[in-house]
């Protein structure tokens, strides 16, 4: 596949016909020039037996080759609103090889002023060309979509099941060949569930033909418009609604930072039972430091564990977007040397959407400027809230005990997550402390926050300077760091003027040995999400809302393979490679 750096390329459109866009690369339309949206409601929409395939389902999975302008979206999404059952929740997991952008989708949303409301809900969320998955939640209506932008068979391979129905909505086969191979048939098989169905508009022979090989009975049905029939195909077995996992109790989570906060807001938003258990006295926590910046780890590279900390970047970007403590403030980057500036003119040019290199710095487009303590109080809500200090769990016939310092049993849950930052080496010891402090003086902050190593941005009415990083949990402040503070503003940022110091802050961060947060399950009812070092607030939600959506008996939030690179066993396992390796 041909990428413009980490990026898709975008769809190439011709609006010169009456009816809506056509895919220049292809020579088809997006939807029919009759009626789109009645279309969806035939040929995928009922087709698939909705509504009355999800009554009574608390998880539902639609999967979709095609995502377009996000019609069929739309119309699903309307279906659900006005059809849902009271505790489901809906999941559409789609494909796009060529994303639109959100202006060429709101002009092809005009079309249908009585989705408007919907439309404009999904367009503020409208996701950027990165490849991989993009995850966009409403959670007013328990409704989730995740658009895996890639090849379709590089995605169905990163997807996981069970899918309860299909909708095959790629161009003619005639002319996107890739869309409708025999490989992607019978992947497509390997993840439905029994009794998922499927609606498509073609009836070229090869598909019926196709799908039958892959294990589905396929039928022709009357078509739409000037189409005389249509396919529809079911896997075999009879539907049955899938048990929820978090059944006996509620979720446990341990840390009240930004990860436990994240968790909290994705675990309510499903309606799950929460607890969240928040201790006393344990080290301060880079969540309540006075302010801090929201910038994407930044990586020349196409690889799994880039995908997700950049689809986490967004992702994170999304949800704060409007949120109380967060600023929408573009981020200026200056390079310590010659070396780093041309890394940074690379990094643009591997990133436009995100980046600008401007000759001198790097402006990072959708930073931001956010207070922690505001931030992390929204997510967490009216979550239930317990403090006191925990000590172990030990499992039980339904679920898990915690216990506290005393080690009193204070609370038997369907399952933990332990979200405690470097407290979370007890149970992780890959999971490493490693301190920091920042320091809030008198004076002017600049327009825009900046950073070059250290950090310049507003914290109330003075000027935060940040951060040190030193191995271990002494986060005591020290007045030589904050000399170090001032000599580093006086070097690249002479026109800044710093006073007196009105507000220090020291805390403890967790990281791990390759940098990368981990996240995952460490045994049936215990789970892990740490090891997020300074970018927290970027990994934090993204990262949630997959374990979450994995307990829950959700759809794929994460690729399988950044799954993998972010897992907590990865580093036992490497170690255990190594050391077959060294004996062998």
């Amino acid at each position: 596949m041909t990428t413009d750096g980490l990026y898709c390329q975008p769809a190439v459109l011709d609006w010169s016909a009456d009816g809506g866009p056509r895919a220049s690369d292809y020579g088809d339309v997006y939807f029919s020039a009759e009626d789109g949206l009645e279309e969806t409601r035939a040929v995928f929409l009922r087709a698939c037996g909705l509504p009355e395939a999800w009554a009574g389902r608390r998880n539902y999975t639609v999967g979709e080759l095609g995502f377009g302008t996000g019609l069929n979206a739309l119309g699903l999404w309307q279906l659900w609103r006005d059809n849902r059952p009271a505790d489901g929740w809906l999941d559409l997991v789609s494909i796009e090889k060529h994303p639109l952008d959100r202006t060429a989708a709101a002009r092809a949303f005009a079309a249908w002023p009585q989705l408007a409301g919907l439309a404009g809900c999904l367009l503020a969320q409208w996701p950027s060309r990165l490849r991989g998955p993009q995850r966009l939640v409403f959670p007013e209506d328990r409704f989730a979509i995740t658009v895996f932008q890639d090849e379709v068979e590089a995605a169905l391979a990163q997807i996981e099941g069970p899918v309860d129905a299909w909708f095959l909505d790629g161009f003619a086969p005639d002319r996107n060949a890739a869309m409708w191979s025999q490989p992607v048939f019978d992947r497509i098989g390997a993840l439905s569930a029994p009794g998922a169905r499927i609606g498509t508009f073609t009836v070229a022979g090869f598909v019926r033909r196709g799908l039958a090989e892959a294990g589905f009975a396929v039928a022709k049905q009357p078509g739409f418009g000037r189409k005389r029939e249509r396919l529809e195909a079911i896997w075999p077995g009879e539907a049955v609604a899938r048990a929820r996992p978090l059944e006996g109790g509620p979720v446990a989570v341990i840390g009240a930072g930004i990860a436990g906060a994240s968790l909290t807001h994705a675990l309510t938003a499903r309606g799950i039972d929460t607890v969240l258990i928040d201790q006393p006295g344990a080290p301060g926590m880079a969540s309540n430091a006075p302010a801090g910046l929201l910038t994407p780890r930044l990586e020349k590279a196409d690889r799994p564990h880039v995908r997700a900390t950049m689809a986490a970047f967004d992702f994170a970007r999304r949800l704060y977007d409007g949120r109380d403590g967060f600023h929408a403030d573009p981020v200026i980057r200056l390079p310590r040397d010659e070396r780093e500036a041309a890394r940074f003119a690379v990094l643009a040019a591997w990133l436009p959407d995100h980046l600008d290199w401007q000759g001198h710095q790097l402006l990072i487009r959708c930073g931001g400027r956010f207070e922690p303590s505001r931030l992390v109080a929204g997510l967490i809500g009216g979550c239930a809230r317990q403090d006191w200090q925990f000590r172990r769990h030990e499992a039980s016939a339904d679920g898990v005990r915690l216990f506290d310092k005393d080690d009193v049993c204070r609370l038997e849950a369907a399952h933990l997550v332990i979200a405690t930052g470097a407290g979370s080496a007890a149970v992780c010891s890959d999971v490493s402390a490693s301190a920091g402090q920042v320091a809030v003086f008198e004076g002017r902050a600049p327009e825009a926050p900046v950073s070059w190593g250290h950090y310049a941005c507003r914290a109330g009415a003075g000027v935060l300077v940040g951060a040190t990083h030193v191995r271990g949990e002494r986060a005591a402040p020290d007045e030589a760091a904050e000399a170090g503070f001032r000599q580093a503003v006086a070097a690249r940022m002479p026109r800044l003027a710093l006073g007196d110091v009105c507000e220090r802050w020291s805390g403890v961060r967790a990281s791990t040995p390759d940098r990368l947060p981990i996240v995952g399950a460490l045994d049936q009812r215990v789970s892990i999400l740490s090891g997020l070092g300074s970018r927290g607030f970027a990994h934090a939600p993204l990262l949630a809302e997959d374990l979450v959506s994995r307990l829950s008996g959700g759809a794929s939030v994460l690729a399988m393979d950044g799954r993998v690179a972010l897992a907590p066993q990865r580093f036992a396992q490497r170690r255990a490679r190594k050391a077959g390796q060294t004996t062998g």
